[in-house]
């Protein structure tokens, strides 16, 4: 299934479950107000969005237009992110950026968020652990870290298919719209990212992990536009796309 967060007044925004082709949503308050509130009781409340994401397929859930400008992180904050800070621009945010900032690049890759985590777990037990899969974007300018930004939409593991396992899946990015190599992906990788971050502590549910898989760098100007996705086989987005323009606070 694929999960979404809609901005409104409140800090955590509203979990809607998306279609598979990020045309609509069905708003799910009833079952989890927000993407955290359900990684809390996911044993739970995971069956029950998926009887939802089903409904919104078949056409018997009610739904509404699902626009990616829309969407806030799916989770706009987080306890542990290995990328920086716990707080996260929107995918369509702009990014502000000081007067004269310089040394700017861009990180992306994929990530996952994950469930309760023990320290030191064995990777072969991490995988059990990661519910959900998404874009991670980073950008930081010279030493510091200036954002973190994700994809407009987190999908579980098996949204991704055979390419999960395989490793075939292939991170587009583009600046101006011009094309930067990208990387490849797959889960026994991105276990080895969850079991690395929880070898000293543990991990809380709505932890996010760097995987550093499809990973991709460059280095970005002001009023540069970077877009991020991942197709799927047929060539349709899966996640929805990170796009943001560099600009100076003030512009």
């Amino acid at each position: 299934m694929k999960l979404a967060t809609l901005k409104d007044s409140t800090r955590d925004g509203k979990l809607v479950v998306v279609s598979k082709d990020l045309t609509r949503c069905s708003e799910v308050g009833h079952i989890a107000r927000t993407l955290q509130a359900a990684l809390d009781d996911w044993a739970y409340v995971a069956p029950r969005l998926q009887q939802v994401a089903i409904g919104v397929e078949s056409g018997s859930q009610p739904t509404m237009r699902f626009h990616e400008h829309d969407a806030a992180s799916p989770l706009p904050r987080a306890f542990f992110w290995t990328g920086g800070s716990g707080g996260f621009s929107g995918p369509r945010d702009s990014l502000s950026l000081a007067e004269g900032a310089s040394d700017i690049a861009v990180t992306a890759q994929l990530a996952v968020i994950t469930g309760d985590v023990e320290a030191q777990v064995a990777s072969a037990d991490a995988k059990d652990a990661v519910l959900l899969v998404l874009l991670a974007s980073d950008i930081s300018v010279g030493e510091g870290r200036a954002v973190s930004t994700f994809s407009p939409v987190a999908v579980t593991p098996d949204e991704l298919r055979e390419g999960w396992n395989s490793g075939d899946l292939s991170l587009l990015v583009r600046r101006n719209g011009k094309a930067v190599d990208g990387g490849s992906s797959g889960k026994q990788e991105a276990a080895s990212a969850v079991a690395a971050a929880a070898a000293l502590h543990p991990l809380l549910a709505g932890s996010i992990i760097g995987t550093g898989l499809g990973k991709t760098e460059s280095v970005l100007s002001i009023s540069d536009t970077l877009r991020i996705e991942m197709n799927d086989r047929t060539g349709h987005s899966i996640f929805g796309a990170i796009e943001q323009t560099v600009k100076t606070r003030g512009n």
